[in-house]
């Protein structure tokens, strides 16, 4: 298995390492730690902002996602209390802080988290350009990263949510996109063997349609 290539030196130095393919796991120094939520919203918004991750969003946003339908003064009661909630979730043992504000804007601290899917995004962009670009090795390095990210579908314990749904298929689908770049690279490279193997993966997930 390769390493994964990081696409800072903050997800390096992250203290929580949080895994969202094949459902939510945190890791603590590569040790699987439990949360104790405060709350199912206070769950919930962390999977929210781990679709964004590193993007700041309107907390009204997250509002209408979290209690659609409620009153402006009642939507901003209640995410002042999620988030102290969600804080108070992560402040055993390894306490952090998970979410940054700026003003009205909140989003997952990049410098106290790594985020599985975001490292996957950024070796499946850069491989899949490489990959255009006729640089077959350097396409290789970050396919294959990208390929041993991709450990399963994201956040899978929210099968019907549509705004996890949303960043699941897309994510899916990018990983589609990963595997048929890295076949024109194997055939490039005339590497009969990784072929085979990655013709029977795709093989096995025809159900899902890749």
């Amino acid at each position: 298995m390769r390493r994964a290539k990081s696409d800072s030196k903050a997800s390096e130095s992250a203290k929580l390492d949080v895994r969202a393919f094949g459902g939510l796991s945190i890791y603590y120094k590569g040790a699987p730690i439990t949360i104790i939520w405060e709350s199912q919203k206070a769950r919930l918004l962390f999977c929210y902002l781990l679709v964004t991750y590193d993007q700041w969003v309107h907390r009204d946003k997250l509002i209408e996602v979290l209690w659609p339908g409620c009153d402006v003064k009642a939507g901003a009661n209640n995410f002042k209390t999620t988030v102290s909630r969600l804080r108070k979730s992560f402040s055993g043992p390894q306490t952090i802080n998970p979410v940054i504000t700026q003003g009205e804007a909140v989003r997952i601290d990049i410098n106290a988290i790594s985020l599985d899917a975001s490292l996957f995004r950024y070796n499946a962009t850069n491989g899949i350009k490489f990959q255009a670009r006729g640089d077959y090795k350097s396409a290789r390095d970050f396919l294959e990263a990208a390929q041993d990210l991709y450990t399963g579908d994201f956040l899978t314990e929210e099968p019907f949510n549509p705004f996890i749904s949303a960043a699941r298929n897309e994510l899916h689908l990018l990983y589609a996109s990963v595997l048929s770049s890295l076949e024109k690279v194997y055939q490039q490279e005339q590497n009969s063997d990784a072929m085979d193997a990655l013709l029977a993966l795709k093989r096995s997930m025809m159900p899902q349609q890749l």
